[in-house]
């Protein structure tokens, strides 16, 4: 590409984002404008609504006042006919005046003579008749056709109360024509429509075409928002198909909608001609930035040819003179380039053959030790030792695998801290208690003093960090020697010190032991193993969590002391009482694994422990066996055959009895997505394979 086409392409780029911004504006203006404009019709919607509400309300209140004439004690309908009559007079917006027994039949009406026996039944007319009786609370009915008029009204009721009981229902129907009346007051735009709906959607009065359209049922529009909320905004059509923005609200008192549609045109033709304005003046822009990109692109193009010929450029620009010299340093920053290559060529050979030694050697024991557990009698020695070995490499790997994933995951920003409130003295007390527990801790003398500590963290994650210094202060330390492990907190910092007896650091390691997959020297044997992740994993974790971790050692084969700081926070009153611990106790346990080695491995492991133990491989058998069994405790794996554990924990959880069943997923899906899935399904605890059985008790325990 010739440099005039770069400059006209460079001055396009430059345009690209101004008309982007531009245009970013011009929307957000147009936007922050009609949101005034919609805040402002939605505030008229309320006043409107809330004048409807009133001269219904205040329907309601007379017919209150009516309803208490001692008159309806004593059943002297002449005299509450007489004292009806007068208040009728004085309500042109009401047609007629009527009482009814709780059945429905009437026994006044004030547009029939009296003792005329043909008074209707309103039970029969009004299909919300009974909500008046049974609310025993005022109501206002939808549109109905009068038995008297035919024509399209609608009544206020009032409950007539004598003794805690219904004696009568005492209504005034009203004319549509007051409604819409209040509508014409309310001084709405001619090119505007104004509507009010009762409870059923209808129409009782509206500004265009009031006459045709009452009784008609609101625009399809309209009643597919009122079904979604009671109030809201959303551009639709009227009846007579005009497309319309429109605001509502369904009053709660009364059940009755007020609606307005404005015509679309009014908020769209303003960010169409802005539009317009915008586009036009970005053309004209970019006409004329084009035509100058070509006259300066004339005048450095001359000057760049004669220096690519190898002549000197005549020329009185700056950067062309410096052009040269870039050329020159261009050979230079290949070179480096190509070193830099060459040393993470190197940096990935090495990685890869560790790797491979890490892994192989714990897969080659694993594979002898298989061997003799097959071919070894039950109980015997070498039957025990060989379990023994299965037991300690499969954990080596799954801490090996574990560590290069978090380590991963941390790199590309995926892990989610679930903070909470957590004292870091139980955390690590708890972690050395479980390892202590399970014979970890044997070979050394492991010391633990710990004050309480009170950090805003992750409490998983801090065992992680924890567990990693602990192993690798196990690992380097010569069997017999101490760790000591201390937890305190100092002014606003809680601080974490793991000290062992071990091989030390040599003083040019001290600023580089955190960095990903750097070890101190290591023989060939490798005996101490590790592939350099798992402080390289300590310390992206503890930044994650606003804390620092930093190691110290006098040299070699004099001990290291690692220390990780983190902000500290106070408990809660009841995070500071001492918690009790809870002993797990035999459970009735269902397993839900379609992988049968794990589910028979898993099966043997809690029947060691004492639980009642069943089997289902798919969701359908854990179904059947879970309505058959009742069990207190189902370890589900998310990937089934048939139904996903997700859907299974669902099913459960609607079951009966669901709601006091344990549900814990064990699987090997393990990110924040994960977990919140599983939470959302109805599980209460998340375990990522392959779990330590001291992890699975420790959850069962909580359940």
């Amino acid at each position: 590409m010739r440099l005039r086409s770069q400059f006209i392409v460079l001055t396009l780029a430059v345009l690209v984002p101004v008309a982007a911004f531009a245009t970013v504006l011009v929307v957000r203006l147009i936007g922050q404008e009609r949101d005034t404009f919609r805040r402002g019709a939605q505030e008229r919607t309320l006043a409107m609504s809330t004048a409807m509400d009133t001269a219904l309300i205040s329907s309601v209140t007379t017919l209150q006042a009516l309803a208490t004439l001692p008159t309806l004690d004593e059943g002297d309908l002449k005299g509450f006919r007489s004292r009806a009559e007068r208040v009728l007079a004085i309500h042109p917006d009401w047609s007629n005046i009527n009482l009814a027994l709780p059945s429905g039949q009437q026994v006044l009406n004030l547009l029939r003579p009296p003792g005329d026996a043909s008074l209707p039944d309103i039970s029969r007319i009004d299909p919300n008749w009974r909500q008046a009786v049974e609310s025993r609370r005022p109501f206002v009915s939808d549109l109905i056709t009068g038995p008297v008029t035919g024509q399209w009204d609608f009544a206020v009721r009032v409950p007539v109360i004598r003794e805690g009981q219904v004696k009568y229902v005492l209504s005034a129907v009203v004319k549509p024509e007051a409604i819409g009346a209040l509508l014409a007051r309310q001084g709405v735009p001619p090119d505007w429509v104004a509507v009010v709906l009762d409870g059923a959607d209808r129409i009782v009065a509206r500004t265009v075409d009031p006459e045709k359209s009452a009784g008609e049922f609101a625009s399809q529009s309209l009643r597919e928002a009122l079904a979604r909320s009671p109030s809201g905004w959303f551009r639709g059509s009227t009846i007579e198909g005009a497309k319309v923005y429109t605001p509502y609200r369904r009053s709660p008192d009364t059940g009755w909608v007020f609606a307005m549609g404005i015509p679309a045109r009014v908020l769209d033709a303003p960010g169409w001609r802005a539009g317009g304005l915008l586009a036009l003046g970005l053309a004209a822009s970019v006409g004329i930035a084009v035509v100058l990109a070509m006259l300066v692109g004339r005048r450095i193009q001359r000057p760049i040819a004669s220096l690519a010929a190898g002549s000197p450029a005549q020329t009185g620009i700056e950067e062309i003179a410096a052009l040269g010299a870039a050329l020159r340093e261009k050979h230079e920053l290949a070179e480096r380039e190509k070193g830099a290559l060459q040393a993470a060529d190197r940096a990935k050979d090495e990685f890869l053959a560790m790797l491979s030694h890490e892994l192989r050697n714990p897969l080659a024991a694993l594979s002898a030790a298989a061997h003799v557990v097959k071919l070894a009698a039950p109980g015997s020695d070498a039957g025990v030792k060989a379990r023994a070995v299965i037991e300690r490499q499969t954990r080596h790997m799954a801490r090996l695998i574990g560590d290069l994933l978090d380590v991963s995951r941390v790199a590309m920003g995926k892990v989610a801290l679930e903070r909470e409130r957590v004292d870091l003295a139980r955390v690590v007390s708890g972690v050395v208690g479980i390892w202590r527990a399970s014979g970890r801790l044997e070979r050394h003398a492991v010391t633990v003093e710990a004050a309480p500590a009170w950090v805003d963290a992750d409490r998983a994650r801090l065992e992680q960090i924890f567990s990693n210094l602990l192993d690798n202060a196990l690992k380097f330390t010569p069997a017999g020697g101490r760790v000591a492990v201390s937890v305190r907190q100092e002014g606003d910092v809680a601080l974490l010190r793991v000290a062992d007896e071990g091989e030390g650091l040599a003083p040019g390691m001290l600023g580089r032991m955190f960095d990903l997959f750097v070890q101190g020297e290591r023989g060939l044997d490798r005996a101490a193993g590790g592939m350099g992740v798992g402080l390289a994993l300590v310390k992206r974790l503890t930044e994650l969590h606003g804390g620092t971790v930093s190691a110290m050692s006098p040299g070699i084969g004099q001990g290291a002391t690692f220390i990780v700081t983190l902000p500290a926070v106070l408990p809660t009153a009841e995070q500071a009482a001492p918690a009790e611990l809870v002993a797990a106790a035999p459970r009735r346990v269902l397993i839900v694994e379609d992988n049968d080695d794990t589910r028979q491995m898993l099966h043997e492991t809690l029947a060691f422990s004492g639980h009642e133990v069943r089997e289902a491989r798919d969701g359908a058998s854990a179904l059947a066996l879970a309505a058959e069994s009742r069990p207190d405790v189902a370890l589900i794996d998310i990937g089934l055959p048939d139904l996903d554990g997700y859907e299974l924990a669902r099913r459960l959880r609607a079951a009966p009895g669901g709601r006091r069943m344990g549900l814990v997923a064990l699987t090997g899906y393990g990110q924040a997505e994960d977990q919140r899935r599983a939470f959302d399904a109805g599980f209460d605890a998340h375990l990522t394979k392959p779990v330590a059985p001291e992890r699975l008790k420790q959850v069962m325990a909580r359940l």
